[in-house]
């Protein structure tokens, strides 16, 4: 029987390295901010919105829109058949990998481990549990970490429009410790509301770990300039963009 990580190393080819927060990376999401500026426009923008986001960000790879691993996380949310439910076990493999092999890199990062993954509510109305618990189910470790924290709230949250209310804790929280995991992440503005209305909630969120960070390279020269240098060196499952290996 293939392991986890048998099914996500072969998912390398389709992954993009984050850099580390340096010179030219954005401080929080690891995507490319604008010249002269520590933090990007949409970590900026989406945060002077919310009361307490979440101050680290992890992702797993880059992503561009059409490209292999954007294609991937969108598949895997489509009709249960054979085809969706490669994409989805894919996409439980490559959460489950990474977590395996930084979450202590994850945990030193954030001063601290978690007690509970959880996962952002869509944003949309969805018939259903969520593919990604879904996939979060198919790795043991994970599905015995996780619990949904969050329902939807009263607030809608668009791209560039983050909200307090726009998701609403199922339970009473009192300093639970929260590792929140999304698919995708662009602006920010869903995975950051989620964390920010568990923290007013009375949890901690250690740290937001979505799979892709989605960069546009036609969004600037210096968009096109990072993803370049991105997506030239190999992506390697034993490094990450906060651990010193």
């Amino acid at each position: 029987m293939a392991t986890v990580r048998d099914v996500a190393l072969p998912l390398a080819t389709m992954c993009t390295k984050v850099p580390a927060v340096g010179d030219d990376v954005c401080d929080r999401c690891h995507g490319c901010p604008h010249a002269g500026y520590h933090r990007c426009w949409s970590c900026r923008h989406v945060e002077g919105q919310l009361a307490l986001p979440c101050e680290l960000v992890v992702p797993i790879s880059l992503s561009t829109v059409h490209g292999q691993l954007h294609y991937q996380l969108r598949s895997y949310k489509g009709p249960r058949a054979d085809m969706s439910w490669d994409f989805l076990v894919k996409t439980a493999a490559l959460l489950g990998h990474f977590l395996q092999v930084h979450g202590a890199c994850v945990s030193a990062a954030a001063g601290g481990g978690w007690d509970i993954i959880s996962s952002v509510p869509s944003s949309a109305d969805r018939a259903g549990e969520h593919p990604l618990i879904t996939a979060i189910n198919l790795v043991r470790p994970l599905r015995d970490q996780h619990e949904t924290l969050l329902g939807r709230g009263n607030a809608p949250i668009t791209h560039t429009v983050a909200s307090d209310q726009g998701y609403r804790p199922l339970r009473r929280l009192d300093g639970e410790r929260v590792l929140l995991v999304d698919d995708t992440f662009t602006s920010g503005a869903r995975a950051q509301s989620a964390a920010s209305a568990l923290n007013i909630a009375g949890a901690t969120v250690v740290a937001i770990v979505p799979i892709g960070r989605v960069i546009s390279p036609d969004w600037s020269d210096q968009h096109a300039s990072y993803w370049q240098r991105q997506s030239k060196l190999a992506y390697d499952f034993d490094k990450c963009c906060v651990g010193n290996h």
